[in-house]
């Protein structure tokens, strides 16, 4: 029962729990959908973001920035608490890297050695096939692409974008993979511009060096191949191999391990304020704010309007004026709707909006070119402003100006 206790407090089944469920989502998130559209997806045609039931056109896409910020500054904010757990527990690269290992080490027993190698690249070929598509899912929804990946109408974009993701993902698991973190990935030399004193590393107990075996089972276990017991290392990734390791050796003998993770604090002691965190904890809370205030203040659809090009005013014989105009019209709802076009009534004057103006039904996420004429009776003397609504259920859900020509 005791040895049960001390070997529940494991970090490697709580790690690789958090790295499938992380890359399980990643695949699962493209088939997800909400009102008939992807739940995130990124619609390279209608220039609009699909993000988790809002559908976010181009010109709305200072919502998206204030998205990438706050991803931005998360990430800053988690480096600046818990050090490069990203890096240990999350990041994509480690997670393939991990698998990699795994096929391998399923893989060893197979003779000959050419067909074990054959195998394995193999093996790597399917798994960057599969990180390719995932992420091209995220532009063309999973249906889309598969029937056009069979038809061979995949694109040319989409084409090369697949193509070239596979490759670098294949050339990573087949030569690089750890070296990349090591020498290429930035995010170590950012950790280092980021950490304070409170920061959560990994740090062998000085105090109990004494009591170290010097048996490097800390060493054989770290992915990054260094020795926990000479100090922090940027090529640290906090993912807890180590700490693992020594416990197992050091239980074996009745005493803890002596690798810990630790906010810069000595055991007993309380942790740190971390100051910079504190900051930039109120910098995304501001960043949250302004980001749910503009998604509660989109508006259903919009209306935009513009003279029709070449058309002239006319009067006719009963005295009253027409205008020509085209409307464009966008349903940013993620269902259908109907809509119907009016122009706000002005004193002394009967305005008719004449074209398709009632019961006009768009998709979710449509546009439409509506071409419309404006009677006015009777016709003024100089140039007047009007105002056309987009009105639907009786709720008025866009207007804008609408300009009256007398020439």
């Amino acid at each position: 029962m005791r040895q049960g206790n001390k070997r529940s407090g494991r970090l490697a089944p709580w790690r690789e729990g958090v790295q499938w469920l992380a890359s399980l989502l990643l695949l699962a998130i493209p088939f997800f959908q909400i009102g008939g559209q992807s739940l995130l997806r990124l619609d390279a045609g209608s220039r609009t973001l699909l993000f988790f039931g809002a559908s976010l056109r181009i010109e709305e896409f200072y919502l998206f920035l204030i998205v990438v910020l706050i991803l931005v500054f998360g990430f800053l904010f988690v480096t600046m608490l818990f050090g490069r757990v990203w890096c240990g527990w999350l990041c994509p690269q480690t997670t393939l890297c991990d698998l990699a290992d795994w096929m391998d080490a399923r893989l060893a027993g197979l003779k000959p050695a050419l067909w074990q190698r054959l195998a394995r690249h193999l093996s790597y070929l399917a798994l960057a096939a599969l990180v390719a598509c995932n992420l091209v899912w995220y532009f063309i929804a999973p249906p889309q692409f598969f029937q056009r990946l069979i038809t061979g109408g995949i694109g040319p974009v989409a084409g090369t974008t697949l193509i070239t993701v596979l490759l670098l993902v294949y050339l990573d698991l087949a030569f690089v993979r750890r070296s990349f973190c090591k020498s290429v990935c930035p995010y170590g030399r950012i950790q280092l511009m980021t950490m304070e004193r409170g920061t959560l590393t990994l740090e062998f107990d000085p105090a109990r060096k004494d009591a170290c075996l010097r048996c490097g089972a800390c060493v054989r276990s770290c992915p990054m191949g260094i020795d926990i017991r000479d100090g922090l290392q940027v090529e640290c990734i906090n993912c807890g191999r180590c700490l693992d390791a020594c416990r197992e050796v050091m239980e074996k003998r009745g005493c803890s391990g002596l690798i810990r993770y630790s906010f810069g604090n000595l055991p007993g002691e309380p942790v740190r304020l971390n100051r910079k965190a504190l900051l930039l904890g109120a910098v995304l809370l501001l960043l949250a704010l302004a980001l749910a205030a503009g998604v509660a203040g989109r508006k259903e659809a919009t209306l935009k309007l513009q003279r029709s090009a070449g058309a002239e005013v006319k009067r006719l014989p009963d005295g009253s004026l027409v205008n020509f105009y085209t409307v464009y019209l966008e349903n940013r709802a993620t269902r259908a709707g109907f809509f119907s076009l009016k122009v706000a009534p002005l004193p002394g004057r009967q305005m008719e909006l004449i074209g398709p103006v009632q019961g006009l039904q768009l998709a979710a996420n449509q546009n439409r070119k509506v071409d419309l004429a404006l009677k006015v009776k009777p016709a003024p003397a100089r140039a007047l402003n009007a105002e056309l609504r987009l009105v639907s259920q009786g709720r008025v859900l866009a207007a804008t100006p609408l300009p009256v020509a007398v020439e």
